[in-house]
């Protein structure tokens, strides 16, 4: 598997507006959206990394597989502003956390596919108290293209299919609906856990000079879920997405080789 690898700097600071779409919760036809200011924060050494996605300090590294942690999180939603839920109890944030096995399939210059399977202990709160409820795991393949034009001139593009999975508690936390909640049309609903769908999913990379444009649509297909029946479903089509310009106003002269 021949390997190449990028001249990175070591150290990017930016700073730009950011516009996120996304849904109250996968199965909700409730959109929010959102402009915020992005901070661009990248750091990159042989032993750790931060960058737009991830915290990334490999656990162990041999020949093509790569043992690390593994983070998700879900936004709190009011159950008053939702349709679906009103009356119900409110969904906490949630961050789930978790081993990540990633496996190198392919590697052709910067190119690669990626096989890459993390299994998350989720745990939501409203910052009152902490709950438990279950694991989540969305085994999936990856592929990238690279491309490196000059200084500052990158490129990225990432492809990626997940099936997703969850704990029967799991999927109740989201999808089910206790006795004392249902009414006329919202019938009590107890989902088990197994299936929790299919996600597709792609994202832009793009540094420019001095700025950066990130970019990313991902579609959650829910059709035969194990809660596809649920009351709260209110569609099987969940899409979320965003894009970020920003001014990189501070880039390092000192380097380090490896892969954006």
């Amino acid at each position: 598997m021949a390997k190449e690898e990028q001249t990175l700097p070591k150290w990017e600071f930016g700073l730009g507006p950011s516009l996120l779409s996304y849904p109250d919760y996968p199965g909700s036809k409730e959109q929010n959206n959102l402009i915020l200011p992005f901070p661009y924060i990248i750091y990159r050494s042989p032993d750790f990394t931060i960058n737009q996605r991830e915290i990334k300090k490999p656990l162990y590294e041999y020949q093509n597989i790569e043992l690390d942690l593994s983070l998700s999180g879900t936004i709190p939603v009011s159950s008053k502003d939702n349709a679906a839920r009103e009356g119900m109890e409110d969904l906490d944030g949630s961050a789930g956390i978790g081993p990540v096995i990633k496996l190198a399939l392919y590697q052709n210059q910067l190119n690669q596919v990626k096989f890459v399977w993390p299994v998350r202990w989720v745990l939501a709160t409203d910052f009152r108290s902490i709950h438990e409820e279950g694991f989540v795991t969305s085994p999936g393949l990856y592929y990238y293209y690279r491309q490196s034009f000059a200084h500052k001139k990158r490129l990225k593009i990432t492809l990626q299919m997940n099936a997703n999975f969850a704990t029967a508690k799991n999927n109740n936390y989201f999808y089910g609906v206790k006795p004392s909640e249902a009414t006329a049309t919202r019938p009590a609903y107890r989902p088990t856990g197994g299936f929790s769908g299919m996600l597709y999913g792609m994202s832009l990379n793009w540094h420019m000079g001095d700025y950066w444009m990130g970019a990313f649509y991902r579609l959650r297909d829910l059709k035969n879920t194990v809660f596809e029946n649920s009351p709260l479903i209110e569609t099987t089509r969940s899409e979320t997405f965003g894009i970020t310009i920003t001014w990189n106003f501070y880039t390092s002269d000192e380097t380090v080789q490896g892969l954006e």
